[in-house]
């Protein structure tokens, strides 16, 4: 491929630069850069200059020791990572400028080669181009819509919820514990007779992990029981999760939950005069949210049939951020519990690999919606307003018990207004989309 010649204040470069060029989709361009030898001898000088105003040598100001001093005393990586840096910014944007592309955002850059005493270098740069969105028909779209029931049943499963979370504690001392119960539970490592290696923990009968709740049911207060266990990859404590040993298992406390009556001195605990209001109330707390559950069914459904209708291209570079950001969050969280993400992905039924890929095929679902969500609503003219802004804040507020003032504050000091601005954008494009599709009542189907 013919080179070029570009001359920079910053840095000389020659004509014998290659670039070769391949289409990975019609959105991503795979760039291969094979520096020429002036590019990355001008690379290291610059290296050498800046580093030589971070390192203070014997008899010389910042910036003036000559470049053998610089190099006996700086870095190397340092010195490394900076010619790095100079020599791919300028010949990234050589290459772009020899190959005619404009870029949608940062590169993917991945340096093959540097050796500064041959003078190579080499990288490969994944150039996201513009995406491109071509919308489906939008007016013949056809989603279900199952009719929404509230059943007696699932009012007083709501009440007696209530009740267990106002419930007091009875000391046991006559049976033994069931399922249900809240126990005080030592266990201890066989062989230790260390009192720190015991572990005290507050349980509900039946709702730990199998294998402790089967050893725990009959147990009587003051009980001590020998077993081997296996404690869950997430248990809480650290050192033990994932871990099978014998164990010394003892309940120091044992008490039922005792539900308070359903009264109306009851509903008032509730802002209801009585219990027949309280039961309105509930059933209209019920219905609301099925309501909400149906309108995030028929939401999903929108989009699926508008993904399904409508041609999306999207750079690679798009779903790979979104997807290591979250590949980097699972490995965080797993960390603070002590485990691996090999343990996350088996916990999972899952190899490292193919957690990673469920990962990469949610980012480029996310992407695509995003996507199309932001095409409708440049097509649409539509706009995000202050008073929308506003409402979005109001709601975030309300669900998470902080005042407008304090979540605005939060999310201007973490950057998220973005995320507030495309949460306005979906609402107002789903809500164009319900209008126009056409609503099928599921015969047979309730929610």
């Amino acid at each position: 491929m013919a080179g070029i010649l570009v001359v920079s204040d910053q840095m000389s470069t020659a004509t014998d630069m290659q670039v070769t060029s391949e289409e990975l989709n019609p959105c991503t361009v795979l760039l291969t850069v094979h520096c020429s030898p002036e590019q990355v001898r001008a690379g290291f000088t610059k290296a050498y200059r800046r580093a030589s105003k971070r390192v203070r040598i014997p008899g010389f100001r910042p910036g003036a020791a000559p470049k053998a001093l610089v190099q006996q005393y700086a870095n190397p990586e340092y010195v490394r990572k900076l010619a790095q840096d100079a020599i791919v910014r300028e010949a990234y944007d050589d290459a772009m400028k020899q190959e005619g592309l404009k870029a949608h955002g940062p590169p993917r850059i991945e340096v093959t080669k540097l050796e500064e005493d041959a003078s190579e270098c080499e990288f490969s740069a994944k150039v996201p181009l513009e995406p491109k969105v071509e919308l489906g028909d939008q007016e013949s779209l056809e989603v279900k819509r199952p009719a929404v029931e509230v059943t007696d049943e699932e009012v007083d499963e709501q009440i007696d919820d209530m009740r267990r979370r106002r419930a007091t504690r009875q000391p046991i001392e006559s049976r033994g514990a069931q399922e249900g119960d809240f126990a005080v539970v030592v266990i201890q490592p066989e062989g230790e007779e260390e009192e720190e290696a015991s572990k005290t923990f507050m349980t509900v009968v039946g709702e730990t992990f199998p294998q402790l709740d089967q050893q725990l049911m009959g147990m009587g207060l003051e009980d001590t029981k020998r077993a081997d266990l296996t404690f869950p990859s997430d248990f809480q404590e650290a050192d033990w999760a994932g871990k099978p040993f014998p164990c010394r298992i003892r309940i120091t406390s044992l008490s039922a939950p005792v539900l308070p009556d359903l009264t109306d001195d009851f509903a008032q605990r509730f802002s209801a005069a009585s219990v027949d209001e309280l039961r309105a109330k509930v059933r209209e707390q019920v219905q609301a949210a099925k309501e909400r559950m149906v309108e995030d069914y028929v939401n999903e459904q929108l989009i699926q049939k508008l993904i399904q209708s409508s041609i999306v291209h999207m750079p690679d570079t798009m779903w790979e951020r979104v997807a290591d950001q979250r590949i980097g969050e699972i490995a965080e969280e797993a960390g603070r519990k002590g485990l691996t993400p090999k343990d996350v992905a088996e916990s999972n039924n899952m190899t490292v690999e193919q957690l990673q890929e469920r990962v990469c095929e949610e980012a480029r679902q996310e992407v695509r919606r995003a996507l199309l969500i932001t095409e409708v609503f440049k097509q649409e003219g539509m706009k995000v307003t202050k008073e929308d802004v506003a409402e979005q804040i109001a709601g975030i507020a309300a669900e998470s018990g902080l005042a407008p003032q304090d979540v605005a504050r939060a999310l201007r000091r973490g950057g998220n207004q973005n995320e507030i601005n495309y949460r306005v954008m979906s609402k107002k494009v789903l809500g164009l989309l319900r209008e126009r599709a056409q609503m099928l009542e599921e015969t047979g189907q309730t929610l």
